[in-house]
């Protein structure tokens, strides 16, 4: 029995309790309170582990344009705040063109806008074309039409806005505003005279449609256009009525002198006007003999008299002023001006050219009867 009690006697002593059945229950619940507490002190530290990486990680991004526009293109979370430099800045517009997306391409710009000067934009997008495609869309989209033609007209594409504004006098307002803010101060480039004489055109245009209104002179037409509408209905105008003379236009427009008769003499042609024709080519020499005034090729001046169906009298009185004999019977021919073929023919002594060209033409005819009467000329000297 001492036994046994001594054996408990060392199970239950305090100087040798190192492990107690009794006390299973407490122990477990002390380690379960202390892997609580170091899982939660491990959390923290993990956590602030990732937001150092995380925070690495965005520091590398921000410095690689195209880890950012990878991050753009996901739709992930990205940040343009370190881009500062226009160094950069260039360098990430330059790979989101690269790129290809027209998103990144317009967030790029729109950064662009909000951080650097209008001006320094503007510079940049000029040199990148594809840039430029993607910003004039974005304001197409949202009608802002002002900036789209400040850009297209930053570009030289003057054409471009003239070509899509149908009211005239919203075009004229933009090219008023496009010739202060551009060319005020280069009154030597050819730009500026072009710019300055469409400018009058317009006026010029809106000035005859408000004194008569007439449907056949179409607003924002060309100059030529203009000057054929003026010939034809106000070429009797006297020169000092600026609003309406043809010739008045055409000076205030440079419009060369030939060009100024052609297109007379094209408008007077197709209206039958061959007297008014004369009034404008012909004029009385000092010994009382009609010469031909005129800045165009008599050659010319013929087909577009042909052209218009001439009566050949007019053309015959045209070909006399071509002095190359050769080349007046070529033209003779050609228009089918048979009298002045054959009085060549006289004049050259060949009657046996004559013979054959009297045999082309229809007998019984006028030109038939003419050629007849040519051979039978007593002064001329044949010589065949």
């Amino acid at each position: 029995m001492n036994t046994v009690k001594d054996e408990d006697d060392f199970w239950y002593s305090s100087e040798r309790r190192s492990f107690c059945f009794e006390n299973e229950v407490m122990v477990v619940t002390n380690c379960k309170l202390c892997a609580n507490s170091l899982s939660g002190k491990y959390l923290r530290i993990k956590l602030q582990v990732d937001q150092l990486k995380k925070r690495k990680y965005h520091e590398i991004d921000d410095t690689q344009p195209d880890i950012t526009l990878r991050h753009i293109l996901l739709g992930q979370s990205y940040s343009l705040e370190r881009y500062k430099s226009l160094a950069r800045k260039t360098a990430l517009l330059d790979a989101a063109i690269s790129n290809g997306d027209g998103n990144s391409i317009l967030i790029i710009i729109l950064f662009l806008i909000k951080t650097l000067k209008r001006s320094l934009v503007q510079r940049l997008l000029m040199e990148r074309p594809d840039a430029i495609n993607v910003y004039i869309y974005y304001l197409f989209i949202r009608l802002q039409t002002s900036e789209i033609t400040d850009i297209l007209t930053q570009m030289k594409n003057l054409h471009i806005v003239i070509k899509n504004t149908k009211d005239p006098n919203r075009l004229q307002q933009k090219l008023h505003n496009c010739y202060k803010a551009l060319f005020t101060m280069l009154p030597n480039c050819k730009e500026t005279i072009f710019l300055e004489s469409y400018i009058k055109l317009l006026e010029w245009q809106m000035a005859i449609k408000q004194k008569k209104n007439d449907e056949e002179l179409l607003l924002n037409s060309s100059i030529l256009e203009s000057l054929h509408y003026a010939c034809k209905h106000h070429c009797n105008t006297p020169n000092d009525f600026v609003t309406i003379s043809p010739m008045m236009l055409s000076r205030n427009h440079n419009i060369s002198p030939r060009l100024y008769e052609k297109v007379t003499l094209q408008v007077k042609a197709a209206c039958g006007g061959w007297d008014d024709i004369d009034r404008l080519l012909l004029t009385k020499g000092i010994l009382g003999n009609t010469k031909l005034q005129t800045h165009l090729y008599t050659e010319d001046v013929l087909k577009i008299l042909y052209k218009y169906n001439a009566p050949h009298t007019v053309l015959e009185k045209y070909l006399k002023f071509i002095d190359n004999l050769e080349k007046r019977l070529e033209l003779a021919k050609k228009l089918s001006c048979h009298t002045i073929v054959i009085d060549i023919f006289v004049q050259q002594g060949d009657r046996a050219v004559l013979m054959d060209y009297k045999a082309k033409l229809q007998p019984q005819s006028e030109d038939y009867f003419y050629a007849e009467s040519a051979l039978h000329l007593p002064n001329i000297k044949w010589k065949n």
